[in-house]
């Protein structure tokens, strides 16, 4: 049998990732026939018979997201319980108007703004890039401000200077800065990949779109000890005491709170997060050495996803949040950290344990510090090397020192 060509691969890689996030892990594929794309549904999905499906598009590397796309409207009608043939019959209307599948069209007619953002989270999606919740939580909002705002918009310019109008007395801030960089991403990427003009590819210097903050951020800083324990006993409810107490003692994403579980007597996180640096993998959760109070709370042992406050999925930062914000020794803690130019948030506990690593554990090398952490070993030393002051540099110095004689003495 001849090998597949490498777009092949691609396309048949792609779907298989956007089915699964469909809820499709099987029964759907794609091929040639005659030159024209075929859908082949099995006997699962077809109601007890084989289905072979021909698509109005061709079976060229230029239509792999048209032939996806395809797929998965037909998917959608087998879910939905609607006939195949209506899913058909509208691509090929696509056809016959001649838009052979490509979902905006660049020719000098009208774009299809709607379609470049649905064809965007597909690529985003289907190369494993994000995750589906980091569409929703991250992306959608912002992909909605694009398309109430390409009415208005001629050039990247006007866009760019639409979607950051909201942010007009708020230069360089988050939300702004995220919302220039999703909206250069797809105008680069629609013209990238020939569904744009190019004349939509957007400027190569965004920073005056992003402005610059007028007043630097204030500094998350970690939580003491002291204080995390009268925050512990000012929880009355204990599902949320637990939940705190899990944050604090292993420094866990408030998010992996939901991602936690027993193997063999051993607490571990399944949360995998994606990011530029890569992917972390599920790992077993650590006590700090230096953590007795930690030890005695007896947090592994006693583990049961009951004893956890219930949270929707892909919530559970928000919703513990919100919880802390009416604790009065939270709001207290907030307002003495901001008078001093810095922010507590529920990151703090996360921050607090890697500030006990280095401070009070100098022993651990930073590489076991960020494995337990679940993460790199840069994206470590890019987040936490700031809490490393003078007399962290000089007490580290001082303790090599001291190894140093007591490797010479005879």
């Amino acid at each position: 049998m001849p090998r597949s060509s490498a777009w092949v691969m691609v396309l048949r890689t792609g779907l298989s990732h956007s089915l699964s996030q469909e809820g499709c892990r099987s029964g759907i594929t794609v091929n040639e026939k005659r030159g024209k794309a075929r859908v082949n549904i099995s006997e699962a999905l077809g109601e007890g018979r084989r289905r072979q499906v021909p698509l109005p598009i061709d079976w060229t590397p230029e239509n792999v997201d048209a032939i996806r796309e395809a797929t998965l409207a037909i998917y959608r009608s087998l879910v939905a319980g609607r006939p195949i043939d209506v899913a058909v019959a509208a691509l090929t209307e696509e056809e016959r108007d001649g838009n052979s599948g490509e979902l905006p069209n660049t020719n000098g007619g009208p774009i299809n703004w709607q379609a470049l953002v649905e064809a965007f989270r597909e690529r985003k999606l289907g190369s494993g890039e994000i995750k589906p919740t980091t569409w929703t939580n991250i992306y959608a909002r912002r992909m909605k401000v694009i398309l109430a705002a390409v009415d208005r918009a001629k050039t990247p310019v006007q866009l760019l200077e639409a979607i950051t109008a909201p942010w007009a007395t708020q230069p360089g801030c988050r939300g702004r800065q995220l919302q220039v960089q999703q909206t250069a991403a797809i105008l680069r990427w629609g013209v990238d990949t020939g569904r744009l003009p190019a004349e939509w590819a957007p400027p190569l210097d965004l920073s005056p779109y992003v402005g610059r903050r007028r007043e630097s951020a204030a500094i998350t800083t970690p939580l003491t000890v002291g204080e995390i324990l009268a925050l512990v006993e000012a929880i009355p409810d204990p599902k949320w005491r637990y939940a705190f107490q899990l944050l604090a003692a292993y420094g866990l994403r408030p998010e992996e709170l939901q991602h936690l579980e027993l193997r063999n007597g051993r607490l571990w996180c399944s949360y995998c997060k994606v990011s530029s640096r890569g992917k972390t993998e599920p790992r077993p959760l650590r006590l700090l050495p230096c953590d007795s109070w930690a030890v005695a709370w007896n947090l592994e042992p006693i583990y049961r996803a009951d004893r956890l406050p219930p949270m929707k999925p892909g919530l559970g930062a928000d919703a513990m949040g919100l919880y802390m914000r009416r604790r009065d020794l939270w709001s207290e803690l907030r307002c003495r950290y901001e008078e001093q130019g810095e922010k507590l948030v529920l990151y703090s506990c996360r921050h607090a344990y890697a500030h006990r690593a280095h401070t009070l554990c100098p022993m651990l090398p930073t590489k076991f510090v960020a494995a337990a952490m679940g993460h790199s070993l840069e994206t470590h030393l890019a987040a936490y090397s700031r809490w490393i002051g003078d007399d962290e540099v000089d007490a580290a110095f001082e303790r090599a020192s001291q190894r140093m004689e007591q490797l010479q003495a005879p």
